[in-house]
């Protein structure tokens, strides 16, 4: 048997030329599925991923949780997140990716985590679009299809412009802020804090190398957290690197050594410990409880 040692991570240039000169892809769902079968095995991505269904159903299943599809569904996933689809036939909608260069080519400040749907640890992936919201990103999505298929001069700010349309109308869902105080706000910090962890939870697993990063004291940091997420700074480290290490267990066949040595711990032993205390169970119990549920 052929030994998996990661989970199958997809490059944005796997999918076109043009994709990979662009920063982007957009594609009708069938065809999308119809050409890529290898994507019904769980796997992530190195882009930002949006699915949007218009007609069919099924499950989605992102980091462990499974979703529903049905007609109105919009994902919106960050870059690292494993995911597996199994989608009833005739099934359609649009797929788009983007890499963060995409979104910030504009002159003016662009950031991606200005919207709520895009956290690593705490967002909701699935958003219904109510009717409003439905018929402005049917619209929206074809006339971007049409500009990335069909037109052989693809103008990068029309694609851009449509993508923040799309973005702008399904907060709407969301609770919204003021953009003059976004950048001090509490939000903000919180997001920021959330982007820190999932470049850095590897090698940093400190609160007080995080309020280092922030300028923040750990205390105030931490208090941060545990009066907007009720939970602590600690308890968004562990998490995070719990998660990393489910997905390496249930998508690779790394033993629990290799596991704590890819997460860098010091010994396994630690690793266990740490492993039970914040899964409430160990390696080998939830790994024997992926090959049951397999």
């Amino acid at each position: 048997m052929t030994k998996k040692s990661e989970t199958l991570r997809v490059l944005l240039e796997a999918f076109s030329q043009k994709a990979k000169d662009h920063s982007f892809y957009i594609e009708r769902l069938v065809t999308h599925t119809a050409n890529h079968k290898f994507l019904t095995q769980p796997h992530n991505h190195d882009f930002y991923l949006l699915l949007y269904v218009d007609e069919g159903g099924g499950e989605h299943t992102i980091d462990f949780k499974t979703y529903p599809i049905s007609p109105g569904s919009f994902f919106l996933m960050t870059p690292g997140q494993v995911h597996s689809w199994n989608m009833k036939e005739g099934t359609n909608g649009y797929i788009i990716f983007f890499l963060p260069s995409f979104y910030q080519m504009q002159a003016q400040e662009s950031n991606l985590l200005t919207f709520p749907f895009f956290h690593s640890l705490n967002a909701n992936p699935l958003v219904i679009l109510n009717h409003s919201q439905k018929v402005v990103v049917d619209f929206v999505l074809n006339q971007m299809a049409e500009e990335f298929i069909a037109n052989p001069e693809t103008d990068l700010r029309i694609l851009r412009s449509y993508l923040e349309i799309v973005l702008l109308k399904i907060s709407t869902n969301f609770p919204t802020q003021g953009e003059e105080d976004f950048a001090n706000n509490v939000t903000f910090r919180l997001r920021k804090l959330e982007q820190l962890i999932e470049t850095h939870f590897v090698d940093l697993k400190q609160p007080r190398q995080y309020a280092d990063l922030m300028n923040l004291s750990p205390s105030y940091l931490n208090a941060i957290c545990k009066q907007q997420l009720g939970k602590t700074l600690t308890d968004m480290i562990s998490e995070r690197i719990i998660l990393e290490a489910k997905r390496l267990f249930s998508f690779s066949d790394l033993n629990v050594g290799e596991v704590s040595d890819k997460l860098n711990f010091s010994d396994s032993s630690y690793f266990i410990r740490f492993f039970r205390k914040h899964a409430g169970l160990t390696p080998e119990q939830f790994k024997d409880a992926v090959a049951g549920a397999n």
